[in-house]
């Protein structure tokens, strides 16, 4: 299954894991045929107050690590206006109050809601490492000015070694 890599902050994390936050927001989607897998990378927190589920299991302090992984099963596409129907449903599933989710999308007539279902935290989280570019990324480094201009190889591009600033293309590492 193809896969993307997201960047999401430590608070929409805990609603993501406890289950409330069934859809999460973004300006762009990937050119994916869903279902896709998604894995969640937890941005690193500008606090040091954790986040602790119910039980005591899962602690969320923006570790700035892969801390689970989801299916999106299917993506909404919404118009960046409040009367349409679509922005309201995303505002309920996403938890992002409407004027911010507004301003998020800013002068974009659309946004896209993704679907989360599967989801598995994992006990273990996972480092930026153990994940890398999918070839066609490569593949299109290779051919562009930066690889020419600055001899770009797949020791450079392959591994993650930055996490994305909203998703990227990837597959887990096979060592």
């Amino acid at each position: 299954m193809k896969a993307v890599l997201i960047s999401i902050q430590p608070k929409w994390c805990e609603l993501i894991a406890s289950g409330e936050k069934t859809v999460e927001v973004r300006k762009t989607i990937p050119k994916l045929e869903t279902p896709f897998k998604v894995y969640i990378y937890e941005t690193k927190g500008r606090t040091e107050t954790p986040f602790v589920d119910e039980e005591g299991h899962h602690i969320f302090k923006g570790r700035g690590q892969v801390i689970g992984e989801f299916v999106c099963d299917k993506i909404v596409k919404f118009e960046n206006s409040i009367y349409d129907e679509a922005l309201r449903e995303t505002v309920i599933r996403s938890f992002v109050p409407m004027y911010d989710l507004l301003v998020y999308i800013g002068k974009q007539d659309y946004g896209y809601g993704w679907h989360i279902t599967d989801l598995a935290i994992y006990d273990e989280p996972k480092d930026l490492g153990e994940f890398e570019h999918t070839k066609e990324y490569v593949d299109n480094i290779r051919n562009s000015v930066v690889h020419w201009e600055y001899g770009v190889d797949d020791e450079c591009v392959r591994p993650l070694r930055k996490p994305p600033q909203s998703w990227c293309y990837v597959d887990e590492r096979k060592e």
